[in-house]
């Protein structure tokens, strides 16, 4: 708009033409800021309503995630329960068909029902557990954290033990409690080296040491991740965040 405003000038300087052009310019350069005024109003309208709208999107957004969280925590446990109880029945099977063939099983001998013990929750503590995940799926973090605390002091050893340290981090780490989440997250890692969440959590360290601006650290444990979960989502998210930190110094 200024690029107009200068290219109208030099019309005052042609002989014969200046009194009555000097008011056209003047005219046209008074609308010109009225118009940039104008233009500065409805920006400031367009931006106050689009950061509205992508704040929206993006809280609808974390609670789409957070429900298919918690669907997929259901589903895992759920298979791995089907999963643990087929090789069990397999295991069994097994056993009987080569007690038969080396001869250890009578062949007329009535065939006997095999008991499998299977290592379930409790349903309490499955209760517990998911009373405190619900909480947390809502965003009342102060309240899941002191369920998933509770539920770590009454189950140290259960089945949902590791996960239970993973969404307290989780909940610290969304509080804005970054070392106290840093401290679970490694916690989980040292505890439950087997637990399906560790990389989600090696993820996480890398985060919250971002967050407290220890890069150097953050960028140790992104880049472990990159090597140990290449070609995955959490590599993705390793090289966004990985980027972000080279983008910062």
């Amino acid at each position: 708009m200024l690029a107009v405003t200068f290219a109208l000038a030099p019309l005052a300087l042609v002989p014969g033409t200046a009194g009555a052009q000097d008011d056209t310019v003047f005219a046209t350069q008074s609308q010109i800021r009225q118009l940039e005024r104008r233009l500065e109003r409805v920006e400031r309208v367009l931006d106050s309503s689009a950061m509205n709208e992508l704040l929206q999107v993006s809280e609808s957004l974390s609670r789409d995630l957070r429900e298919l969280r918690g669907e997929v925590e259901t589903l895992r446990h759920e298979m791995n329960r089907l999963s643990t109880r087929q090789r069990d029945q397999f295991r069994h099977l097994d056993e009987r068909v080569g007690a038969f063939e080396s001869g250890a099983v009578a062949t007329d001998a009535a065939p006997r029902e095999e008991v499998v013990e299977l290592d379930l929750p409790e349903a309490d503590e499955q209760a517990a557990y998911q009373a405190a995940f619900d909480d947390l799926m809502a965003g009342d973090y102060t309240t899941a954290m002191r369920k998933l605390e509770q539920f770590i002091e009454d189950y140290p050893e259960g089945n949902f033990t590791a996960n239970a340290w993973y969404w307290l981090a989780e909940a610290k780490y969304a509080s804005g409690e970054f070392e106290a989440a840093l401290e679970d997250f490694e916690r989980l890692r040292e505890d439950f080296p087997e637990s399906d969440k560790g990389g989600d959590a090696l993820l996480k360290i890398g985060y919250a040491h971002y967050e407290l601006q220890n890069f150097d650290a953050a960028r140790e444990a992104l880049e472990a991740v990159r090597a140990d979960y290449g070609g995955t989502t959490l590599d993705r998210l390793a090289r966004e965040r990985l980027r972000r930190i080279e983008d910062s110094q």
